[in-house]
């Protein structure tokens, strides 16, 4: 049976939670793929004219915009809401036995995220996350290559990720200090540190975070780690174009691969040859990992699958960025703290 092969005939109820722009171009295109599910699929946002626009778009046919009206009536939740509701929303469904795919991260605080993990134990109930890089085949093999000691012992692992924000945010909820405060880092830092958890098998430990908030959403993140002898540094933006890749260095030689390049490893040998590693891949872009994602889903609501990314495995990259935000400065940045000996209104003349 294919990844995307369905068990029984079995559909269940499934309510999205938000109706943004992730959901439009990821959950909304892999749900309505597999046989009944739009039928039973329920709509969620409190914007109800977006919501009725998506239904509209993929032939759903029910819209709420409270998703507390239909808890008790669906068998499962995928929470796709603005991040500060990925812990509220979450409980409530795994508090009246829903099985939960929530989106990342997992949850703002390591506390929460370990409430919503012992609710759905107690529930008897799953609670997947979706950190999507884990599921690219260039993700699984570093794993493989980390653990059988291809690099040998690891000196430095470097994660970058920056480019100019254009993503096209339905709520704007990313900018709004009143809801969040947070930022970049947590938008696409746990990415970032969900990976190299993951890879290494274990959570390293913070030595310094630095952003450019002055209160508000941070925009520039910079964060060093440490596990052991090898530093890890992660460089993220919303500004500006960095070099979108991961670099691994160990005694025996080194990874250096784009981020989305999920279908090649190259590893560069202390020789200089570069052994190239192509992976066998059925997903053209980013939004195509949503299928694998919601096959897995439906088969752990319906057969009791282990899910691809159980949430208990996530929290570590949690912990860490809690820990980021709790412990950061802010960088240096003359050219706003001297703004008003720079500007007055006589030099302006």
């Amino acid at each position: 049976m294919s990844s995307t092969q369905q068990r029984g005939e079995y559909v269940p109820t499934i309510a999205l939670i938000g109706c943004g722009a992730f959901a439009e171009m990821y959950y909304l295109p892999a749900l309505v793929r597999f046989p009944g599910v739009a039928e039973k699929l329920i709509l969620v946002d409190s914007n109800g004219a977006r919501a009725q626009h998506l239904a509209s778009r993929f032939g759903i046919h029910r819209c709420v915009d409270d998703y507390r009206a239909i808890l008790g009536e669906v068998d499962a939740a995928i929470v796709a809401a603005p991040h500060h509701l990925h812990y509220p929303i979450s409980m409530d469904f795994l508090q009246h036995s829903a099985h939960v795919l929530c989106e990342k991260p997992l949850a703002e605080k390591a506390s929460e995220a370990r409430e919503m993990v012992a609710e759905a134990e107690r529930a008897g109930v799953t609670l997947s996350a979706n950190y999507t890089q884990r599921l690219f085949p260039s993700s699984v093999k570093v794993k493989e290559l980390l653990a059988g000691g291809a690099l040998g012992k690891l000196a430095s692992i470097h994660y970058s990720w920056g480019s100019l924000y254009t993503w096209p945010t339905a709520s704007g909820f990313y900018f709004n200090a009143r809801l969040s405060p947070r930022g970049v880092l947590l938008d696409r830092g746990p990415h970032a540190v969900d990976l190299i958890c993951w890879w290494l098998g274990d959570k390293p430990a913070v030595v310094s975070c630095q952003h450019d908030s002055f209160g508000g959403a941070e925009a520039v993140a910079q964060v060093e780690l440490s596990h052991g002898d090898c530093a890890i540094t992660i460089a993220l933006s919303w500004l500006n174009e960095l070099p979108n890749e991961y670099v691994i260095r160990g005694e025996r030689g080194e990874i250096r691969n784009g981020i989305e390049d999920w279908w090649r490893i190259p590893i560069a040998l202390p020789s200089g040859k570069v052994h190239k590693i192509k992976l066998a891949h059925d997903e053209q872009d980013y939004f195509d990992f949503g299928r694998r994602l919601i096959a897995n889903f439906l088969n752990v609501i319906r057969a009791g699958d282990k899910p691809l990314i159980p949430a208990g495995d996530v929290i570590p990259s949690v912990e860490v960025i809690e820990a980021c935000y709790r412990t950061a400065t802010r960088f240096a940045m003359p050219w706003y703290e001297n703004l008003g000996t720079l500007w007055s209104p006589a030099s302006a003349r």
